[in-house]
Order: C-alpha cells, then structure tokens, then sequence
C-alpha cells in the first residue's frame, strides 16, 4: 500500500503499523531505537524515521542526541555554525 493512501485513513494497515513502531519508539531507550533503525529495512524504516523525527521535533533530546541526521533543518544549520 502507498502511503499517500494511508493519509485520511487512520484505521489503514500503514497507519497502523506506523502508529505501532511510535509507541514502541517512545517506550524504549534511544540506543534500542537506533538498534532498529539500524537493523530496519523498507517501509519499517521509514516509519522508523518518521517517528523518530516527530519525536525529536516534539522535543526529546535523547533522540536527538543518538540521531543528529534527524534534526529539523533549522537547528542542524545552527549547530554546524
């Protein structure tokens, strides 16, 4: 399934499956979050990715410190400065 198709769709099986690896994500500590990342492939680690982004954009620092790529842009500018 496409993930364009999952928007508007929060009972989808991608919606799902997305929401299931945030919650793990935020349950778990940022070295075993990089472990699956590391260890993901496919539409898992894009999710992966994306759940960490949001959370790391919501605030959490911890991740952000195991995932420097992941910063939003304006703040990976301002620490390469």
């Amino acid at each position: 399934m496409c993930q364009t198709e999952d928007k508007g769709y929060p009972d989808s099986d991608g919606h799902k499956a997305y929401n299931e690896i945030e919650e793990q994500i935020i349950h778990c500590t940022p070295e075993q979050a990089w472990a699956m990342y590391s260890i993901s492939t496919g539409m898992v680690r894009v999710n992966i990715t994306q759940a960490v982004k949001k959370l790391i954009a919501a605030g959490n620092k911890a991740l952000l410190v195991e995932f420097p790529e992941f910063a939003p842009t304006e703040e990976a500018d301002h620490r390469s400065s």
